[in-house]
Order: C-alpha cells, then structure tokens, then sequence
C-alpha cells in the first residue's frame, strides 16, 4: 500500500529532527508531500492500482464518485468495488498489457447512484513501470461528464426534433394532392413511431362541425401505413377511400373536441374498446398484438382537418405521453399542408363538377356534321380552368362549332366560363355570322362586368355549301384535314380576347368539302413550359390524321401525339368531320319552318 497521509507527516518530522539527513533527502521529502497534497485535494479522482489491479491509492474525490470510502478500496479489485464497470477493469487490464495509454468515456453506475439513469465519465489510464522497465500496476484520472453529455444529448434531440417538424412540414406541404399529403404523413410515422398509422380527413358531406354529445362523426381513410409484418394482418381495419364512422361520446369524437391527443397504453378491454369502432375490429386489434395507441387530432387553429390513428405492436415499447407530446406538434405542423391539401381538393372537385356538368349540357348539331369532344382537366399540380366546348344546330342546315378558354383556373373561372357560354348559346340563334356573334357576345360581357377574360374561336359549318366561316378572338388556330389527308392550320385574323374591351372581329370563310375534318383546341393542348407556341403549332400541324377514320380513333390520335397530360393547364378538344346534307334541311327538326331567316 502508499503511505497514508499520517504515515507521510509521521516520515516528514522523523526526518526533520534526523541529524544525519542531506539537504536532497529533505528536499526529496518535499516533493513527494508536495506531490500528496496535489493529489489528495485534486477535484478529479485518481487513483493507483497495482499490476493485480488492486486499489493502492485513491483520493477522496474519486471515493465521492464511487460512492465508497476511500479504506473500503485499499486491497480491493476494481470489479470487486464497482461491479457495475466491468467494461473499465477490462480496460485497465489492457493498458496493463499493452502499455498503451488510454483516454475513453466509460457510461455505468456506482453505490452513490440513486436513479436508474447511467452516469457518465471520462477517463485517462496509463501503465505505471519500475526503474528496471517492471510492471507496477496503472494510474488512472476520472472525471466525471454526465451533465455535459446530457446536455449535449438534449442539443441533439433539440435538433433533431426540430429537423423532424420541418420534414413535417416539408413532405406535406409539398404537394395539393390530398392523397399524397396525407401519405407522406403516414410514411413519416411508420416505421419511425408506430408499426400502422392511419390518417383520416372529416367528410365535407358529413357532419362540419365535431358531434362530441348529439351527432356520430365520419371521417374518410386517405391514407395507411404499416410496418412490413403488419401488412396483411392490418388489412380488416380500414381500406383507403373507405368512411370511418365514430359514435357521438366516442374517444375520438372527445380528442377532436378538446384538441388533445388521448394515448392508450394498456390492452385491456376497455381500452381495446375505445381503439376500436367495432367488437370485430376490437377483437382484430387483440390477434395483431396491438397494446398502446395514440389518437391525434389534424386541426388548423379553429379549423378542423381530420384525425390521426398510431399504435404499436408485439414487441414494440409502448407508446407513452411524450410519444404523444411529440406526435402532437409533428401533427400540428403537418395539418397545415394537409389542410391546404383539403381545400384545393374541394374546389378542385367542385369546379371539376361544375365544368363537366356544363359540358355535359345536351348539344344538337346540323346535318351533315359528326362532332366529338372531350374536356381533360390539368394534372393534380394544377385548378380546373375555364376551357369549353360546344356545338349548336342552327337554321339552314348549319352548325356553329365553339371553343373557348377563360383566363384563370378554379371555381370563379368555372363560373365565369358558363356565362361565357351562355351568353353565346343565346346570341348564336339571334346571329347569322361568327364576327356578330363575338361582338355581341363582347358587348354583353361588358355589360355584365365579368370580371375574367376569355379567348373564344367560332366555326360555323355550312356542308350544303361546303364551307365554313370562322372568327378568332385571341385563340389558338384551328386545324383543317381535307379528304385527301391534306392538314392546314389556318391563318386567321385574331381579334383581342373577349371582355377586353377593345375587339372589332372579323369573318374568314374557307371551303370545306365533305368529309373534312376539322380541329378545334384549347391551348393547353399545345403549350408547354419547354417549348415555345410556334413549337406546339407545328407539332398540331403534322398531327397524323386519317380524316376517314372514326372521330374516336381520331381523338385517340389526337392525345397521343400531343399528351396532354403533361400539361400544366386544362385542355378543350373539338373534332368535327362534314358529309354531304341530305335534302330539305333548310330548318330545324326542332323549330317550325321558316322561323328565322338568315341573316345578310
């Protein structure tokens, strides 16, 4: 053993009173109480083990860590005293061995340690050896880090957690798609948080506001997620598009209320009854494992989204109310983006609806006319814009083709494109020609004070004349395929679009024979953001069409060639082919003969 201090002061005066002691004796004795009291009062532990890795020496701060007085280690091995660091006699054995010394964080707990937590310290070891190169045994200097890597662990989980609300917030508002707002939800929270999650988004149709006391609540399923073993075992809990109805009182009716998560933590019956909306799917959740859920609310300040279902399966730790507390604010950063999701979704649907019951509007044409049209609303990235088509049957045997392409998207476009088209529908049967029927329908718009512009292309189709007169306000040319397969895009005047204000329109009349076709489109169809008009003109202009070909296959033709689907807007194709009249069609099968004469 090292001499005790006792022993070391006992030594220091023997020598003092010694006659016989050098001046480099005493000054030796010097250093080496010097040296104790360095030790003896340094804030870090120290120690000295021998080459059996028995305790010589250590100071009193080391025995504050240790939680042991300093006599109970005099003797002792390290394992015997601490039994919790064996990982630090091992070390200590290798640093005997090899020579090399060591600096390494060592995690564990000692006899002063009350909390189940580990502590933590860091540690230098170095080999100690004798004059002739023996081993003595090995010095060590521990500190104790705990609260700077705790501090350092919660800077992490502090970053962290902020890089997971971001991608949040990223990955749902990414994206107007509703499904894949919702989705990307989903994905984020399995695997990492639960083993299903499920995201439910209230039913516009349904009830508006939450039904805590009176009223049930039906949400409809966006989105899923599982983890890989829960796949097809999950598959009786809910489909995607499905209505998920839940009871007035009911646990989620209660969360979407207040605004708070609810977690449910343990498997018990009435548990597994509140997680569930049906005995089937209670006793569903049992063979699955299921034992800790959390329901979350999806709301926007006062605006309510939708919910949000995790749980945790098998050997999963149960979720808890921190789980909840941080599922809660990655809920609320997500529900911005899906909200948003949620009302481009209903106008989008609503316009959509809107424009395809305008189009879907009965429409007559002349004799000797075969039409064909098709309305394609822009990809999900974009509104339904204001593009129609129509066709209408007029006195003597003609028929007034119509395509036109209001300026702006969503549901004010959609509406202001039915007035559009309203507007022309009436005049066309006052008007003999295309130019009158704009410059009325300019007039009106005034009048009216819509507040959109629109471009419109009028074709009038006379086949017993075999022609055809057109007036152009601002819109994309038509393209004209003579029965020979001959394709000609026509070079009309264009007038500024309608309810600017400032048109005078003109009338251009080309011949048609029969079994012409004729092109009339919007010019989504054409435009792009990587190519210019005059690009998209040409490629309209070397379209392969067969004008003998049914107007179907033609369509077909049509689309394939020029993909709509790329585009960034709506798109509005017409197609009509003429025929030869057959005789006595001077007025309409609808409308007494001789009740309007052509205009001159």
């Amino acid at each position: 053993m090292l001499l005790t201090q006792a022993e070391l002061a006992a030594l220091a005066d023997a020598v003092r009173r010694s006659e016989n002691v050098g001046e480099s004796a005493e000054r030796l004795l010097g250093e080496l109480t010097l040296t104790r009291r360095l030790l003896d009062h340094c804030p870090a532990g120290i120690a000295v083990l021998d080459s059996e890795l028995r305790y010589l020496y250590l100071n009193d701060a080391l025995a504050r860590l240790n939680g042991v007085p300093a006599a109970e280690h005099l003797g002792r091995r390290l394992r015997d005293v601490l039994p919790g660091l064996e990982s630090s006699e091992q070390l200590l054995a290798k640093v005997l061995r090899t020579g090399v010394p060591q600096v390494i964080t060592v995690g564990g707990q000692t006899p002063a340690d009350t909390a189940d937590d580990n502590r933590w310290w860091l540690g230098a070891y170095h080999r100690l050896s004798g004059p002739a190169g023996e081993v003595l045994g090995v010095a060590a200097v521990v500190m104790e880090v705990t609260d700077a890597l705790r501090g350092r662990e919660d800077l992490v989980r502090a970053r962290n957690r902020m890089a997971l609300l971001d991608e949040a917030n990223r990955s749902t508002g990414a994206t107007l798609d509703l499904g894949q707002a919702c989705q990307a939800l989903a994905d984020l929270l399995v695997p990492r948080f639960a083993d299903y999650a499920a995201v439910d988004v209230v039913d516009p149709e349904g009830t508006p506001e939450v039904p805590s006391d009176r009223y049930p609540l039906r949400l409809r399923r966006i989105a899923l997620a599982t983890t890989p073993e829960l796949t097809e075992v999950s598959s009786p809990l809910g489909l995607l598009g499905e209505f998920v109805v839940y009871r007035a009182g009911s646990p989620m009716a209660h969360v979407l209320a207040d605004r708070r998560p609810l977690v449910l933590t343990h498997p018990a019956d009435e548990a597994m009854r509140q997680f569930s909306v049906s005995y089937e799917r209670k006793e569903h959740f049992r063979r699955m494992g299921a034992h800790s859920g959390i329901y979350l609310p999806l709301a926007v300040h006062d605006e309510l989204v939708g919910a949000v279902i995790v749980f945790r399966a098998g050997d999963s730790a149960p979720l808890t109310d921190a789980d909840a507390a941080l599922l809660g604010d990655l809920t609320d950063r997500a529900a911005t983006g899906i909200a948003h999701a949620v009302r481009y979704t209903r106008e989008h649907e609503t316009a959509l609806e809107m424009q395809r019951a305008f189009l879907n509007t009965p429409t007559v044409t002349g004799p000797g006319v075969e039409t064909l049209g098709r309305y394609l609303p822009a990809g999900a990235g974009a509104e339904v814009g204001g593009d129609w088509f129509d066709t209408l049957a007029l006195p003597h045997g003609r028929t007034l083709l119509v395509v036109g392409d209001v300026m702006g998207h969503g549901i004010r476009a959609a509406a202001a494109m039915s007035e559009y088209r309203s507007v022309l529908r009436t005049l066309a049967v006052q008007s003999s020609t295309p130019d009158f029927i704009l410059l009325q329908a300019e007039r009106t718009a005034l009048t009216l004070e819509l507040d959109r512009v629109a471009t419109c292309l009028l074709a009038l189709l006379d086949p017993r004349r075999e022609c055809a007169t057109f007036s152009n306000a601002g819109h994309v040319p038509p393209l004209l395929v003579a029965p020979d397969g001959t394709r000609t895009l026509l070079g009309l005047p264009v007038s500024p679009p309608l309810g600017v204000g400032l048109g005078t329109f003109s009338a251009t009349t080309v011949p048609v024979s029969p079994g012409s076709v004729l092109l009339l489109c919007t010019d989504g169809l054409i435009e792009r953001r990587d190519r210019d008009i005059e690009t998209g003109l040409t490629t309209l202009a070397d379209l392969p069409i067969d004008p003998a070909a049914p107007l179907p296959a033609l369509l077909e033709t049509v689309t394939a060639h020029l993909d709509p689907a790329t585009s960034e807007d709506d798109v509005a194709i017409l197609l009509a082919r003429t025929s030869p009249p057959p005789p006595h069609t001077d007025h309409l099968p609808w409308l007494p003969q001789g009740w309007m004469h052509e205009r001159t």
